[in-house]
């Protein structure tokens, strides 16, 4: 992780705790982190603890000897401001302009260039009381980033809005907004992943051994960077970590509705096509003599003797895709999932979905290099001309990909 400064601000806030996590994890991962917090802050963690996680001095005091300018000095040293947790008179005080702490004054000093972030955390009453919603619109709207805040149980006994984000998820927004700071260009990103589940009577499916963990990588790596990532996956599917918009879908069918209606109501630059789709799905059963449409809707007794399931062929989504794409430059990567140890049955697998779905290019990952934890560590990389990269992970899978839409699109990303 490259050396970037963020500048940290804790309120007063029972959530105040959990920003210890979140400072140690930035420091873990090399970034330098210098800590601002207000007087309240100190009621619930303090500043031994805090200057003992980032290694440097504990700011407060707007007014200590030799610090005069603090309010000016750290804002220019920091790449990124974040406050956490922002309790509601803090927020309400950014607003309209009160600097009566270091904390305000900072803000007064912010010249809205580098990102800015509140991760608010209050009562769900003070969340949703017109003052504080009207100080966060305004706030967004000057182009501070306003985190949105978790539904739970509350520290006061209440439920409902108003909960600290976890601190894992703040630090996906922060890797995020750093990116997002440098980045040229924002690309429309969608990723399937995860496999169809075609149903039979409610509790028994047809599936396939897809995880959506290679998938959930992929949208992990392009949302980090700031692009806007679509993630449509399968219910139980890995889902990414990174901020992105997640969809979910269950069978072919309504796989194919998603992937056509998503395309369809946006200009898209490129799907990563990771879902491992169902070649078939069950029309109807026979049960003895008599035949049901499937799915049922209940279970199918144990205690029948044969049970015959009919299975009719599906088109391939893949192909379709680019049909579906309200951008018809649209760039589309394939997956091929193969079980062979035969090179020339890969190729031809891989040829086939290149005639059929005029895809960009086609990621060929076969059963056999997978590891004892069902996870995928070779992958090869087929262009039109069938020139061939060989990569062992989906990090640096994903960044092939990026190379080759740099080479595509001309762009910075």
């Amino acid at each position: 992780m490259s050396n970037y400064k963020i500048l940290f601000g804790i309120t007063g806030s029972i959530a105040a705790y959990k920003s210890a996590y979140l400072i140690s994890k930035l420091v873990q991962n090399g970034f330098e982190v210098k800590v601002v917090a207000t007087e309240n802050a100190f009621k619930f963690i303090g500043d031994a603890t805090l200057e003992g996680l980032t290694g440097n001095k504990v700011y407060s005091d707007s007014f200590e000897s030799g610090e005069m300018m603090n309010h000016i000095n750290l804002m220019k040293w920091a790449d990124l401001i974040i406050v956490c947790p922002a309790s509601a008179n803090t927020i309400n005080k950014f607003a309209n302009g009160v600097a009566d702490n270091l904390i305000t004054s900072l803000f007064l000093a912010y010249d809205l260039k580098k990102p800015f972030l509140i991760a608010p955390a209050m009562n769900v009453k003070m969340y949703e009381h017109p003052v504080t919603k009207e100080s966060l619109k305004k706030l967004s709207n000057w182009g501070i980033k306003v985190l949105q805040t978790s539904k739970g149980y509350l520290a006061c006994g209440d439920i409902g809005e108003g909960k600290l984000l976890e601190p894992d998820e703040i630090y996906e927004h922060i890797l995020v907004s750093l990116n997002e700071n440098n980045l040229k260009r924002k690309l429309k990103i969608l990723v399937t992943a995860g496999g169809t589940k075609e149903n039979i009577d409610g509790i028994r499916y047809i599936t396939n051994l897809s995880t959506g963990r290679t998938a959930s990588e992929i949208a992990n790596y392009f949302a980090r960077k700031g692009h806007n990532v679509t993630y449509l996956h399968a219910f139980d599917a890995t889902t990414p970590s990174a901020p992105c918009n997640k969809i979910s879908y269950n069978d072919f069918i309504d796989l194919n509705k998603k992937v056509e209606s998503i395309l369809n109501s946006d200009s898209y630059d490129l799907v990563i096509h990771n879902a491992a789709v169902s070649d078939y799905s069950p029309v109807y059963v026979e049960l003895g003599s008599i035949s049901y449409d499937v799915p049922l809707n209940s279970k199918i007794k144990s205690d029948v003797g044969e049970i015959n399931i009919h299975l009719k062929k599906n088109f391939k989504i893949l192909d379709k895709i680019k049909d579906y794409s309200k951008n018809k430059n649209l760039f589309l990567v394939a997956f091929k999932f193969t079980n062979t140890l035969n090179e020339e049955e890969k190729i031809s697998a891989v040829r086939k979905s290149f005639q059929n779905s005029n895809c960009d290019i086609v990621v060929n990952n076969d059963l056999n290099d997978r590891d004892e934890n069902n996870v995928q560590r070779i992958f090869h990389i087929y262009d039109k001309k069938f020139k061939k990269i060989t990569v062992n992970t989906a990090n640096n899978l994903s960044e092939e990909i990026e190379k080759i839409i740099i080479q595509k699109i001309g762009d910075k990303i």
